[in-house]
């Protein structure tokens, strides 16, 4: 019996509750799109933002 050695990945919360309110997708749907599950325009469309506001959240942050 394998354990799953698969990494999750982890997105910041608070940029997908942001992009939730703007499109009105489903959070789910917004993550499959930020990790390539979903091809579309839409898609390329969220995880472009997606990677702009996160840049922003760590510059303000400090980081």
């Amino acid at each position: 019996m394998d354990k799953n050695t698969k990494k999750r990945a982890s997105y910041n919360t608070l940029v997908i509750e942001r992009l939730h309110e703007k499109y009105g997708y489903s959070k789910n749907y917004i993550r499959e799109c930020i990790n390539g599950t979903r091809k579309a325009e839409v898609a390329d469309i969220l995880k472009r933002e997606y990677t702009e506001l996160e840049e922003r959240v760590k510059i303000a942050l400090g980081g």
